[in-house]
């Protein structure tokens, strides 16, 4: 579940390969509308990517991609991904039992999921219902500690009070504590690790926040520095901390994988030389103990959905749109950056992408974020997003307006 950057919406269809479909003018060209899940590191690149590559060798059809501009809404009026009109939607797990509950996925025939390079477990459990797969994952994410080398100790911090010892002096902790996204995310993250099982850290996501977990919170809030947490408008742009960790205004930052692009390229594109922001070697990765002693953060996984509507040669197109998208070729395509660039970081769904030689040379720190993410829990329950959202509500309000 992403948050702190406002959703965005384009309409991918270029001009130049329109043109060229003239070569298809006695053959009509099928249109797939794909909406495709907006909250990563450049995503309309991303989307470019994907289109391209699938038109190559399916030269029939045009992907027609949109990214929801209220992806995250529970409000109908405000169509988010719930309440959305495309064959393919790219749903977080978030939303999964939701989409169930309204009938509004068609079933994956067996013939289709067999195509399928091999899920990593927690991504296959995610989009797993009834004994079948009803999803097709693309990306996992979850809440790292993310911190500079010379920050010794931070990786042998479990607790909270681990943290306070090596980042409290010089208030070295940044992290994003507005939003309903985040500080909803943040409290099912300390419920999962603090309670025995899932069921009993959902019961306990109710619109009164656990004074204990409001505690810890205020906490984690002291050990940044000052005017940082709590700003709207650094929340509003979803890379601010990680930009801000990269020119070393603090020596550890929480977010997810994907981050660490905006922490480099921030380092490659915007930083003098006497800045000396915060380079790749310097990077390493911990848990974030959202309780003492144990780890168990909420993981979120980003998966494809056939809506329930589509029918015929469209369906057939939604599965091989589907196909491709998950496949080595694109991950590559996607996590390989081009000379100069930043990697994305984004975690991929299947073993053979994590594995991979190319990705893993390009981004080297994928087995430590994954060896963390594995310990996290993936929940999906009907409303779940409205729920956090109105807890979230009230943390905000109790929290400390700023530090």
């Amino acid at each position: 579940m992403k948050k702190g950057i406002e959703p965005l919406r384009t309409l991918l269809l270029i001009s130049a390969l329109l043109a060229a479909g003239l070569v298809h003018a006695q053959t009509p060209r099928r249109v797939l509308h794909v909406s495709l899940y907006p909250y990563i590191p450049e995503p309309q690149d991303a989307a470019l990517t994907l289109k391209q590559g699938f038109e190559r060798d399916h030269p029939d059809v045009i992907v027609d991609i949109t990214f929801n501009q209220n992806y995250y809404s529970p409000k109908p009026a405000d169509k988010g991904v719930l309440f959305e009109n495309a064959d393919v939607h790219e749903i977080d797990v978030i939303f999964l039992r939701d989409f169930l509950d309204r009938h509004k996925l068609a079933p994956l025939p067996a013939s289709f999921t067999a195509r399928l390079d091999t899920l990593v477990p927690l991504a296959a459990r995610a989009a797993t219902a009834g004994g079948r797969l009803v999803a097709v994952p693309q990306w996992m994410c979850t809440d790292f500690l993310i911190y500079r080398a010379d920050e010794t100790g931070l990786s042998d911090a479990h607790s909270l009070a681990g943290l306070e010892h090596v980042l409290a002096p010089h208030h070295g902790l940044l992290m994003d504590m507005k939003g309903a996204g985040t500080l909803g995310e943040y409290y099912l993250s300390a419920l999962l690790a603090r309670e025995a099982s899932a069921e009993a850290a959902l019961s306990h996501i109710t619109p009164k926040p656990d004074p204990a977990i409001m505690a810890r919170l205020t906490r984690m809030l002291a050990l940044e520095p000052p005017g940082f947490g709590r700003d709207a408008g650094y929340h509003e742009r979803g890379d601010f901390y990680a930009r801000q960790f990269a020119r070393r205004a603090g020596g550890a930052y929480v977010g997810y994988s994907e981050t660490t692009h905006d922490v480099l390229d921030e380092t490659a594109i915007s930083c003098r030389n006497e800045d000396r922001c915060v380079t790749a070697p310097e990077i390493r990765v911990a848990a974030f103990p959202f309780q003492d002693g144990r780890l168990r953060p909420a993981v979120w996984v980003d998966m494809f959905g056939i809506d329930a509507k589509v029918h015929g040669r469209t369906l057939a197109d939604a599965e091989d749109f589907i196909a491709y998208a998950v496949s080595q070729a694109a991950y590559r395509s996607l996590l390989v950056p081009e000379p100069g660039a930043s990697p994305r970081y984004l975690l991929p769904s299947t073993e053979q992408a994590f594995n991979d030689p190319q990705i893993l040379q390009a981004a080297p720190l994928y087995p430590s974020f994954r060896a963390i993410m594995e310990q996290g829990v993936v929940v999906t329950v009907p409303h779940l997003n409205a729920d956090l959202h109105d807890v979230a509500t009230a943390i905000d309000a109790d929290l400390p307006a700023h530090h």
